[in-house]
């Protein structure tokens, strides 16, 4: 799967608070801030919010960090954000130090964002199941309100 997306114009705002999760991400693996540097932050997953379901982007950045022994890294890391009612909410970050468990980590958050409840086999045999019962209970119902109607003193003096 490699990371396309058609070409997006995104605010200045947005372009900053991905930039600072990165920041903030190597921050987190004790690189040294003045040192260490992001580039090519970029865009690879945008999944517009919906009526039934919150958005997402997955951005992508190369980074290379600078520990505190002075040793470089060449590091990969994955931002995602939640769009929540128009508004960025990072979901999680995280850095990598092969191309492949960042390419994992996109499959499974897209996947995991695309499949939905309905899908589940779980899901769909609790759905069926209780359609089955609520048919089962009415049919029941149904029946017993039509003894009971027929065993009314009305109904016996009419026929």
């Amino acid at each position: 799967m490699t990371p396309s997306i058609d070409p997006v114009q995104f605010p200045r705002q947005i372009w900053q608070a991905v930039s600072e999760q990165a920041r903030r991400c190597l921050l987190r693996r004790d690189f040294c801030p003045d040192q260490s540097r992001v580039e090519n932050l970029r865009c690879v997953h945008l999944q517009n919010e919906s009526e039934g379901r919150y958005g997402q982007q997955v951005w992508f950045f190369e980074a290379t960090g600078i520990d505190t022994v002075g040793r470089r890294h060449m590091l990969y890391g994955a931002i995602e954000l939640s769009i929540q009612y128009g508004l960025l909410e990072p979901s999680q970050t995280a850095l990598f130090e092969d191309i492949e468990q960042r390419q994992k980590f996109l499959r499974q958050e897209v996947l995991i964002a695309e499949s939905t409840a309905w899908k589940s086999r779980s899901t769909n045999f609790w759905v069926r199941t209780t359609c089955l019962a609520v048919i089962v209970v009415s049919a029941m119902w149904l029946t017993m309100l039509a003894l009971y109607i027929s065993q009314w003193p009305f109904a016996a003096s009419a026929s």
